[in-house]
């Protein structure tokens, strides 16, 4: 393997540790909800992980292999329209204003992470796109244009978005369920192969004209309802 590679796997693994300073460690993407509600129990949660990266994890999955394709577009012009629309796209498909403005969020503030360590024209126009205009710049979608800027691997990318989705939920849900630090460790462990059939659900879909079947109504109306909750953790 060759030294700019070493590099690269390197960066991909910090840009993917979910300690990374941009505020994901704030939000439950509607699980607080869940478990205050008492639907989701520790006996529950590895089939509900399943389920969840099945649909949102797949979805999200699509839009960051997306986003590092347009990473070929020569044209910075074309490369902006197209990013406004994946965004767009995105957001659509997102029912939930809460889950929405977390992953629009997290997106600018990793995205303005990245800029600063790395700067680069195609991440900076695709920074200021979202601040001159209403377009959320969502979390997967960021996540997967830095890979393709900085070289990643196009598979390793989106493995390493959905694995620090996993490692995020996984740290609010240690906050409000009875679970252990040896327990996480082997639901993460055990997860991977889930984390596998997510990537390859949106590896030959389209964005601009199909997406992968994504359900996720549960996990959607538990965000809608956060807000109301007498005592919350989490801002989502």
């Amino acid at each position: 393997m060759s030294p700019s590679a070493d590099l690269a796997i390197l960066n991909l693994l910090q840009f993917a540790d979910s300690a990374l300073p941009i505020g994901s460690q704030s939000h439950s993407f509607g699980f607080e909800t869940l478990i205050a509600e008492e639907w989701l129990t520790v006996d529950r949660l590895k089939a509900f992980l399943h389920d969840y990266l099945f649909e949102i994890g797949a979805l999200d999955g699509l839009f960051c292999r997306a986003a590092y394709a347009l990473t070929a577009q020569a044209d910075l012009g074309r490369f902006e329209i197209d990013w406004r629309a994946l965004n767009y796209r995105l957001s659509a498909l997102r029912p939930a204003r809460e889950s929405r403005t977390a992953s629009a969020t997290l997106g600018r503030r990793f995205l303005a992470l990245v800029v600063e360590l790395a700067p680069n024209d195609t991440l900076y126009t695709a920074l200021q796109t979202a601040k001159q205009t209403d377009v959320d710049l969502h979390h997967a979608s960021a996540f997967g244009l830095v890979g393709g800027v900085l070289g990643f691997d196009e598979e390793m990318t989106v493995l390493a978005y959905l694995q620090q989705m996993v490692t995020g939920l996984l740290s609010a849900v240690q906050k409000l369920l009875p679970i252990g630090q040896s327990q996480v460790i082997a639901l993460r462990w055990h997860l991977k192969s889930a984390l596998v059939a997510a990537a390859n659900r949106g590896r030959d879909a389209d964005w601009r004209t199909t997406v992968v079947p994504s359900f996720g109504l549960l996990a959607e109306i538990a965000a809608m309802r956060h807000p109301q909750l007498p005592v919350r953790l989490f801002i989502s």
